[in-house]
């Protein structure tokens, strides 16, 4: 979908502002189709050039609301971006005029007389018009015709009325005269049917589309097969019935074409979030497959096994309604998908494994959009799947300063663990480490002068709870999967990696001849049993194991130890694998049988292993490195699980 200049979304943020309503973050970038990173800096331009005018203020569990400060300068200030919002000043707003101009299918339209007609210059539109072809294309219009003679637009009448809907709706259809009538007859029949808004607001569009184009004579006069399908499914059977009582209404007839092309929002819409509207909604043994082979996908992938039965269902539900999107070419804009990237990079990961598995059996694109809603459900997988619980019975608090400082940090610390965990103090003076070693975990202000078996946090009297909660919570880590390290690190990878297990590859050998390099090492030293190599061998066969750009993560199970074992191999120079992908660095991981149960370790190796992926210059630093020594200081500073 094509942006709006930055200022056009500022003037709506304004327009909403002074309804004086509280507004989230996350509704006003759905609403907007961006980022909250994007919105907030929208906020923080609008109260930097209205300093002393107006503010935008978030109000904790309310939103941001709009202050005034002065009355008469902002009136003038909100009269002026008005007027200036209505001019042709984005490239939005003349997209929307070139098309609509274009579709009058006739060749009348020379470039000088939609200059003219546009109040701008002709170089500026040629760009446009430049523009406009790029964004068409996707949707197979053309501009056809000579720029001085004529032009006009050129494509099918569906592919049309979609690019309007999903690109220029608002601007061609924000004050088309619907009658009050038809917008009951649509919100009666949704609501009836638990359409929730969002669709109900779609449904509407595509009524209103379909209206003007039909009554101004620009009927669908055809449709590929495909969307014949739809006649026999209930979402049609809906569709049917709001078409009847229009008919009705209006004293029109409206073709089956035109019915089906109202189905497509209601056949595509997003996953109803109540289950009222689920009730109704049938999973095909075709979608219960999909997901089978989804499942088998990642957990051949990448190790992690998906049982969580109610999560599985909202899933089949969720492809219910993306299959269907894919195939009759409904696109959604994801204004989540920047913030999903960025904060859920494992999620998105296995969003793409389970997207090829869709292209694969369906021979279609996937987008990015699409995507990013497919991994919040494997958000939720890996939330569910992270270790809230401490696992602590008592902790003990080293302290150099008076009794009342250390009950302040008592009284913090049972905010962060709790108050059902045992905590004693002791002073700095009579510390032992035979009277620590009864203890899980040990906090300390004050430096402890013999080294100690248990983990220890250093903290100051007054501490930041967050940063030690995440302490804890890599102490429950460390415990839970027998980390050898006592220090807590940064990096999981630094923690699971060791000296016997950092290898400098060659080159000059090929990628299997390497791989089994660091297998051979492992089963000598009892990291490894027997069949691992073979088994590995297989894994394979089936599929490539190339992770990302210049990254390899060979795995399978691992039958000689109850703990995840991981090794590193570097390359100086890239080795070039059959495929063509280039590799210089192979982390080899060994999986023992339990885990496939719990993949929490997994999903934190994945998500360093995915930051450094994206860290060109980090992955150079890591595979020109001689020794684990360096290798450690290298994912320490750059990469931070926690």
């Amino acid at each position: 979908m094509v942006d709006c200049y930055a200022e056009d979304k500022v003037y709506q943020i304004l327009r909403l502002g002074v309804k004086k309503q509280y507004y989230t973050l996350d509704s006003l970038a759905e609403k907007f189709g961006v980022s909250t990173r994007t919105i907030r800096n929208y906020i923080k331009q609008i109260n930097k050039d209205l300093k002393g005018i107006a503010y935008f203020k978030n109000i904790r569990g309310k939103g941001f609301h709009l202050y005034i400060e002065d009355y008469a300068k902002f009136e003038e200030i909100f009269k002026k971006i008005s007027r200036q919002a209505h001019i042709m000043d984005t490239p939005q707003k003349r997209l929307a005029f070139i098309i609509q101009h274009l579709m009058a299918e006739d060749d009348s339209n020379t470039i000088d007389e939609l200059a003219f007609n546009m109040n701008i210059g002709r170089t500026t539109l040629i760009n446009d018009l430049k523009k406009a072809a790029a964004v068409l294309n996707p949707y197979g219009l053309k501009i056809i015709g000579k720029q001085n003679k004529g032009m006009y637009l050129s494509g099918e009448e569906l592919n049309l009325r979609l690019f309007i809907i999903e690109n220029i709706y608002d601007y061609l259809y924000s004050d088309y005269p619907l009658d009050k009538e038809i917008k009951e007859i649509v919100l009666q029949t949704a609501q009836r049917y638990a359409i929730e808004s969002a669709s109900q607001e779609m449904l509407s569009k595509f009524v209103t589309l379909m209206l003007d184009r039909l009554l101004n004579e620009h009927p669908l006069d055809r449709l590929n097969e495909k969307y014949y399908k739809l006649l026999e499914t209930k979402e049609f059977k809906i569709a049917k019935e709001i078409a009847y009582l229009i008919e009705r209404t209006l004293n029109i007839a409206i073709p089956i074409p035109e019915i089906i092309f109202i189905t497509l929002p209601i056949v595509g819409r997003r996953t109803p979030a109540n289950t009222k509207s689920m009730a109704d909604i049938t999973i095909t043994e075709e979608i219960k497959r999909l997901m089978s082979f989804i499942i088998e996908k990642l957990d051949a992938e990448m190790n992690l096994k998906i049982n969580n039965q109610p999560l599985l269902k909202d899933l089949e539900y969720h492809l219910t309604f993306m299959i269907n999107r894919l195939i009759f070419d409904i696109r959604l804009k994801n204004p989540l998908l920047g913030d999903i990237k960025r904060k859920y990079p494992v999620a998105y990961k296995m969003a793409e494994v389970a997207g090829k598995v869709i292209e694969e059996k369906y021979d279609i694109s996937v987008s990015e959009d699409e995507l990013g809603y497919l991994a919040l459900y494997f958000g939720v997988f890996i939330g569910e799947n992270e270790n809230k619980e401490r696992h602590l019975r008592k902790v003990a608090v080293v302290c150099g300063t008076g009794r009342g400082t250390a009950r302040i940090i008592v009284i913090q610390l049972q905010r962060v663990i709790g108050n059902h965990v045992s905590i004693d103090l002791f002073s700095d003076h009579e510390i032992t480490k035979e009277i620590l070693s009864d203890y899980d975990l040990v906090f300390s202000t004050v430096y402890i002068p013999f080294p100690l078996e248990q983990p220890l946090i250093q903290i100051s009297e007054i501490f930041d709870e967050a940063y030690v909660a995440k302490e804890v919570e890599k102490v429950a880590f460390y415990r839970k999967y027998n980390l050898p390290n006592v220090k807590l690190k940064h990096s999981i990878l630094s923690a699971l990696l060791g000296e016997d297990r950092f290898f400098i590859l060659d080159h000059n050998k090929g990628y299997w001849e390497n791989i089994c390099v660091m297998v051979d090492r492992l089963y000598e030293k009892g990291y490894v049993d027997g069949d691992f190599k073979k088994r590995l061998k297989e894994r394979e066969e089936k599929g490539t194991t190339i992770f990302d750009s210049y990254i390899a993560l060979p795995h399978t199970l691992n039958c000689a130890s109850e703990n995840i074992v991981l090794s590193l191999g570097v390359l100086d120079r890239p080795l070039q694998t059959v495929s063509g992908k280039e590799i210089k660095l192979i982390f080899l991981l060994g999986v023992p049988q339990h885990m496939k149960q719990d993949s929490s370790l997994l999903v934190k190796i994945y998500d360093e292993i995915i930051t450094i992926a994206n860290d060109r210059q980090l992955i150079n630093r890591l595979a020109l490195s001689k020794s684990y020594a360096e290798i450690s200081h290298l994912l320490e500073h750059n990469v931070r699980g926690w």
